[in-house]
């Protein structure tokens, strides 16, 4: 049963996890943080995504000062997950996990790098600081969205076309395109 947000939620539908963190909250030695989705965030996120539910999400992460006023975000994320099959629309669970490596930098340094030159081989993505204010749940909830199995497919699930009358579409084959166009718009 697909979960679903009332509409008093509408921040939380464009960012289902809030999980900020303030440059002042960062230690020098850095700040480790374990933690698990509420049901009110599992069921944001599941609206957002738009899968049929977020059973679990566990996401383990380290915040870390980097050089130049910026601060590093590593971390790992495990999330069971329950999306309709490309096929038949039945529920197909899956456990997803993704490691993600980012960057915090001041907005105005991010917004200058923005025209430059791109280096491919970084793996490090760049988000920016907003004010004093690092947006680890939106880092999460975009690396959870790239993890999911874009085409969920059952096992043994396969699409079979409708049988077709070998005469009917020898018939159709020989017609106009358009008088094939025509026939279809007829009552039947």
């Amino acid at each position: 049963m697909p979960n679903t947000i009332s509409p008093d939620d509408d921040a939380t539908a464009l960012q289902p996890l809030i999980w900020d963190h303030e440059t002042e909250q960062v230690p020098a030695s850095g700040l480790g943080v374990k933690r698990a989705a509420t049901d009110a965030e599992r069921a944001a996120l599941a609206t957002a995504l738009g899968i049929l539910s977020c059973d679990a999400l566990q996401v383990s992460y380290r915040l870390s000062r980097a050089p130049d006023e910026g601060y590093r975000l590593k971390g790992k994320l495990t999330a069971d997950v329950v999306q309709a099959c490309v096929v038949t629309l039945a529920a197909v669970h899956d456990t997803v996990s993704a490691d993600f490596v980012v960057e915090f930098r001041p907005e105005e340094e991010v917004r200058r790098a923005e025209g430059g030159a791109v280096d491919l081989e970084e793996d490090t993505e760049i988000e920016p600081i907003d004010g004093t204010v690092m947006a680890v749940g939106r880092v999460v909830f975009e690396e959870l969205a790239a993890a999911l199995n874009p085409y969920p497919r059952r096992p043994g699930a396969e699409f079979a076309a409708p049988a077709v009358d070998p005469k009917e579409a020898e018939a159709i084959a020989k017609e106009h395109p358009f008088a094939v166009l025509a026939k279809l718009k007829q009552p039947k």
